[in-house]
């Protein structure tokens, strides 16, 4: 069974510079200045990884701004785009109450002018 761990960009360069550091250092000065300059390759290495690991999380952090404002805008239109249906479906269902509203009142006032010619006529 294996553990993943998710490792951060500025680990990655971290450790790469360490390795470099303590290799170089090793076979071009030899043990003992090996051991100085270790330490400096350290500090060198842990600047390095902070800084291109900033850098790298700063990049993300604008791609990832960038895809949230585009979503954002992409909902606001279709909130837009909805709300103008709603207001034209409000708008028609209006108009159909009205002509109902008419069309009942006409059948009334039609029933009676014939309930009043059934009327006369008997």
């Amino acid at each position: 069974m294996t553990v993943e761990i998710k490792v951060q960009p500025y680990q990655k360069y971290l450790m790469l510079g360490v390795a470099i550091a303590f290799s170089g250092g090793l076979i071009v000065f030899g043990g003992v200045l090996a051991l100085i300059l270790v330490p400096a390759g350290l500090l060198a290495a842990i600047m390095f990884g902070l800084i291109v690991g900033a850098e790298v999380m700063r990049q993300d952090i604008e791609a990832e701004m960038n895809a949230l404002r585009a979503q954002y805008e992409a909902a606001s239109e279709l909130a837009y785009k909805l709300n103008l249906e709603l207001t034209e479906q409000v708008q028609r269902a209006e108009s159909a109450e009205r002509d109902l509203l008419a069309t009942a009142a006409e059948k009334t006032a039609l029933r009676a002018q014939l309930e009043g010619r059934a009327g006369n006529s008997a």
